[in-house]
């Protein structure tokens, strides 16, 4: 039987991904509005980041709420993967940011303003910088303990808001000291980090959505539990694919020709039972194949 307790798991990821939301739209509406007071073309842009974070906290929440449907008539498998297509959304967002972020940097540079930040908005990119590394530890603890791939999107997208306010206070900073530009190149600066992190998370998610396989150490464990299970003599193939936090697993066993069918279902399902009682493993299929002579002898 698998012990991990996957319903549980799934509230604590949704609470943390609500936690997270909530601490986006507050965070957008204070950068934004502080931003176009204090003049700080940075701050607005890593205000309009935090806006995307809070578009992709959502989408996280609904993909956590769609992967705890259960198996139907179409989705033999369940929904779990819907926590990729959650972290596609997060990171097609991000991208977007980057973009239109970069537009308007650029735009900056061809009407610079004359006005130079206030202390203000230095005051805030410096205490949002501490608020979201705070947020970023507590999503990833979270997600390394759920094992949830749309959660630790968004822990990573915490502490790229972490390198982002680092870079709009260093601009707030500049201009504030009269260089020329400083605070459009910080803007800029945002929206490359922005944008790099969404085409990372894109890629990431794509490989979950192509069944990438479960880690070496957890295929490790998986063929010494085999090997444990008497009968069992070799085995010929094993693959694995992750769906959600959990591992669906095919596998093919050699065994004593000379058994009848009886005895080598029995040990077929003495495999599964075995492996099931992993961490993490939802489902196995086991396919019996007698060994050859030369194993045999």
């Amino acid at each position: 039987m698998n012990m991990v307790d996957v319903e549980g798991e799934l509230r604590t990821s949704t609470r943390s991904a609500w936690w997270g939301a909530l601490g986006n739209l507050l965070l957008t509406v204070l950068k934004v509005s502080v931003g176009i007071f204090g003049h700080s073309r940075a701050l607005i842009a890593d205000g309009v980041h935090s806006g995307a974070d809070l578009v992709s906290s959502l989408a996280v929440v609904v993909g956590l709420k769609v992967s705890r449907l259960p198996p139907d008539a179409g989705h033999n498998y369940g929904h779990a993967k819907a926590e990729a297509v959650a972290q596609k959304v997060v990171a097609l967002l991000l991208i977007l940011a980057g973009f239109e972020l970069g537009n308007n940097a650029l735009s900056a540079f061809q009407h610079p303003s004359r006005t130079r930040p206030t202390t203000l908005t230095l005051g805030v990119a410096l205490a949002v910088m501490g608020f979201k590394w705070v947020m970023y530890h507590r999503q990833r603890k979270v997600a390394l303990q759920t094992g949830s791939h749309s959660l630790m999107a968004a822990a990573l997208d915490s502490r790229m808001d972490v390198i982002s306010s680092l870079v709009a206070s260093a601009a707030i900073f500049g201009a504030q000291l009269g260089l020329p530009h400083f605070d459009a190149i910080g803007a800029l600066a945002v929206a490359v980090l922005v944008a790099w992190l969404g085409i990372e998370i894109f890629s990431e998610a794509a490989n979950d959505l192509m069944d990438r396989a479960a880690s070496p150490e957890m295929v490790r464990d998986m063929k010494n539990t085999i090997a444990q299970v008497p009968g069992i003599i070799g085995i010929s193939e094993l693959r694995t694919r992750i769906s959600g936090t959990q591992a669906l697993v095919d596998v093919k066993i050699e065994v004593d020709r000379q058994l009848s069918l009886v005895e080598a279902h029995e040990i077929s399902h003495r495999v599964k039972d075995a492996l099931m009682t992993l961490p993490r493993v939802q489902d196995v299929m086991v396919h019996v194949n007698p060994a050859s002579p030369s194993q045999h002898s």
